[in-house]
């Protein structure tokens, strides 16, 4: 997977690189205070406990928080009256800083920028494994000690399947794209073939063309 010069792929969407970095701060300073309080694993499992259970089940209000046209006072008090004695301080307290900031936007890159980070600190690797049919659990074990050794770390595998891809598999490491499809190996086969169909037509063109 490519990265561009402007902007960045995350999961389905694309985040710009400056809001990338700020979104990345901010992740560090989550881990640092949840270090030093509830532990990080927790924080984060809290934070993910309120994106599936708040934000997702409740859309509208996850577009309130985004709104750049609802005041921070209002979003403010919306926070405290529906989190306070059920969230914990860290995460009550993280959430209205990036309110007071104007960076409610951007929770879930937060949230994903602080996993990601976390993980790399604790030698694990988040890779995302595309498959044509879901695999047994002996391949799953299989590939996760194959990727264990390339990688010096232990892979976090996020696996999902598309039969699209006909056989064999897709898997990306970060920016890094490794593609054993079958799909991918049919469309390198059909792409030589026109180009020597290409050749073989411009070949013949030259054995009937006369010098001017």
């Amino acid at each position: 997977m490519s990265r561009s010069s402007t902007a960045v792929k995350m999961h389905d969407a694309v985040v710009p690189d400056v809001n990338l970095e700020v979104a990345r701060r901010y992740a560090d300073a989550l881990i640092g205070a949840a270090e030093h309080e509830a532990g990080v694993e927790t924080a984060l499992a809290e934070f993910a406990e309120i994106e599936s259970d708040l934000l997702e089940r409740f859309p509208a209000f996850a577009a309130i928080l985004a709104s750049a046209r609802v005041p921070a006072k209002e979003k403010d008090r919306m926070l405290v009256e529906i989190l306070d004695g059920r969230a914990s301080s860290l995460a009550l307290r993280f959430l209205r800083v990036l309110n007071r900031h104007g960076r409610l936007d951007l929770l879930g890159v937060i949230l994903r920028e602080a996993r990601s980070l976390w993980d790399r600190r604790q030698g694990r690797v988040v890779v995302r494994v595309l498959t044509a049919v879901p695999l047994e659990a002996d391949q799953v074990e299989s590939l996760r000690s194959r990727l264990a050794r390339l990688l010096a770390a232990t892979p976090i595998l996020k696996i999902a399947t598309d039969p699209r891809l006909i056989g064999g598999l897709v898997i990306e490491v970060g920016d890094d794209r490794f593609d054993a499809s079958v799909k991918s190996r049919l469309e390198q086969i059909r792409q030589r073939l026109l180009e020597g169909k290409t050749h073989e037509i411009q070949s013949r063109r030259d054995q009937f063309s006369y010098p001017a």
